[in-house]
Order: structure tokens, then sequence, then C-alpha cells
């Protein structure tokens, strides 16, 4: 006599999901990816420059030449917002174009390119104006 029991169950074993073997899969996918998404940011981050700018002597020569300059406090106080947010602006694109930005004075010791004057040649034509605070 066969034993019927024995065999259906052979054959359905053969062909039912193992849902550990499908879990391990969608684990090695996912490691996969992630593998090769973190090496493209390790890379990419590798490729930054790093720069300084020294924003206190920009800061300290516009506000120097502002204050010889006879306005109005009005018109002054307006003149140096545009003023920061031209710096402001200008660190911002120097940040889309691939470069780490410092701030010289936090820097103790190193040899990263100084575009301070990069920075000021930005703000001044960014504002329409000479970089000794008269229009």
């Amino acid at each position: 006599m066969k034993n019927i029991l024995a065999t259906s169950a052979l054959s359905a074993r053969r062909f039912s999901i193992n849902l550990t073997a499908i879990a391990l899969g969608l684990s090695m996918i996912a490691s996969t990816l992630w593998g090769v998404w973190a090496t493209d940011k390790l890379l990419a981050l590798e490729k930054r420059e790093v720069v300084t700018v020294q924003l206190s002597r920009i800061m300290g020569d516009f506000i120097e030449a502002e204050a010889r300059a006879g306005r109005s406090p009005e018109e002054t106080r307006e003149r140096v917002q545009v003023y920061l947010k031209a710096v402001e602006d200008s660190v911002e694109q120097l940040g889309r174009e691939g470069r780490t930005v410092l701030v010289a004075e936090a820097v103790v010791a190193g040899s990263a390119p100084d575009l301070t004057e990069t920075v000021r040649a930005d703000v001044v034509r960014g504002m329409g104006a000479v970089p000794d605070g008269r229009s």
C-alpha cells in the first residue's frame, strides 16, 4: 500500500515559499544598495575642497568705510543689511560649488586656500558698489 500523505507533503514542501530565504535575500539586496549609496557619498566628500574666508576682515573693512562715509544711521543700517546678505549669498555659492568654507578666524592651522578676496569681489559685484563703502 502506498502512503499518500508522505508524497503530498514532499511535493507541497518543494513548492512552498520559504520566508527565511526571502527575508535573507531582501536583506542582502538592501545591504548592497546601502553600500553603493554610502560609497558614493564618501567619494563625493573626498572631492570637496576646504577653503577659508576671513569674514571679520571683510566685515570690518566695510563697517569702517561706512562709518567714514557720513551717511544717516538708517541708510547705513540698510547698507549693512544688504552687505551681510551679499556676503551670505557669496559663501553659500562657494558651498554649492563643492567647497567646504571655514571661517579663517576659527582655523588654528592648515593649508586651506584663502578665498577672502574672491568673496569680497563677489559681494562688491552683487551690491553694485566699490569695496570702500561708496556708491
